[in-house]
């Protein structure tokens, strides 16, 4: 019982904090461009006064703009609690890896569909080019599962955890893996090559595309969910390739010491893609089917050595 607990309790760890994470980076990235920069804590005053505005639903919309923002964040959560954070323990029965990108994909599909259905040339514009990157992502994300499936024997997210934290598998085509896995991360959120989540500009616009027509409590509520997701992938990456000291026992001394090695592993993968942000420049749409193709390629390579040895 205790197990599930800490389960729940990690994972409500992960949603409470996630605002907090996107304030670190933009913090990290105003210091590599030499400005203070807001506070970490501005994410959560943003959603606050997002919250406390009007709606404002275009008469052209459907129900799609009404209960699309509330389903996104309502399945952020959910899949929250489907992995790992700082403990994992091989017992923990739920934590499949295809639900858990099912229900990610599941979250892209009603956006872009929030960005279609509010009837704009932007919003339009920005659902059709999230489709474009998704369709040479998903691709890259079949490789990597069958690479973690072949390497653990299992699809849990918690047992793959579990086993590489205590084997410590860092072979060369695991760390391969771990690269093409980050890479998707950027493609998947929105992240600079992929795209540019700070920009309204109309040539450059994805992901802000499909929420430009959104205001007040759904504004906050994509946002949110958003941040959550980011979250999600970015704990994925550092649980699946690189687990270690990652408590699997009820007892608080390891606990606190695999807490501590969380944040400081998500910290330095905040500013891993803080660094990307600010010393590279997004590339052209077309350009981004080549970045992506180079991610396949290595997590197949990956796959390949993996199967033969």
């Amino acid at each position: 019982m205790k197990v599930y607990i800490m389960c729940i309790v990690q994972s409500l760890f992960l949603i409470i904090i996630s605002p907090l994470f996107t304030g670190v980076l933009r913090k990290i990235k105003a210091f590599l461009r030499g400005y203070k920069g807001s506070s970490i804590l501005q994410p959560y005053y943003d959603i606050h006064k997002l919250v406390g505005k009007s709606r404002v639903i275009s008469n052209n919309s459907s129900f799609i703009t009404v209960i699309g923002p509330l389903f996104c964040f309502a399945g952020a959560i959910g899949i929250a609690f489907f992995i790992p954070v700082f403990y994992t323990n091989a017992l923990v029965s739920w934590g499949n890896i295809l639900v858990i990108f099912f229900g990610l994909a599941l979250i892209k599909f009603i956006n872009s569909l929030i960005g279609l259905d509010s009837g704009s040339t932007f919003g339009g514009m920005g659902s059709s080019r999230e489709m474009f990157i998704s369709f040479f992502g998903e691709p890259i994300l079949f490789i990597l599962i069958l690479f973690l499936y072949h390497e653990t024997k299992t699809f849990n997210t918690f047992y793959i955890s579990f086993l590489n934290s205590k084997l410590l598998l860092y072979s060369v085509q695991h760390i391969m893996a771990g690269v093409a896995f980050f890479i998707l991360i950027l493609a998947e959120n929105a992240r600079i090559p992929i795209d540019n989540p700070e920009t309204h500009l109309e040539l450059t616009m994805v992901h802000e595309a499909m929420v430009l027509d959104m205001s007040g409590p759904d504004l906050a509520l994509l946002e949110l969910s958003s941040s959550i997701k980011f979250m999600i992938f970015l704990t994925l990456g550092l649980n699946l390739f690189l687990p270690m000291n990652m408590a699997s026992t009820m007892e608080w001394i390891p606990i606190f010491i695999s807490l501590a090695f969380y944040l400081l592993k998500m910290i330095a993968a905040l500013f891993a893609v803080a660094i990307i942000e600010t010393s590279m420049a997004k590339f052209r749409l077309f350009r981004v089917p080549e970045l992506l193709a180079a991610a396949f390629s290595i997590g197949l390579t990956a796959l390949t050595i993996n199967f033969f040895l």
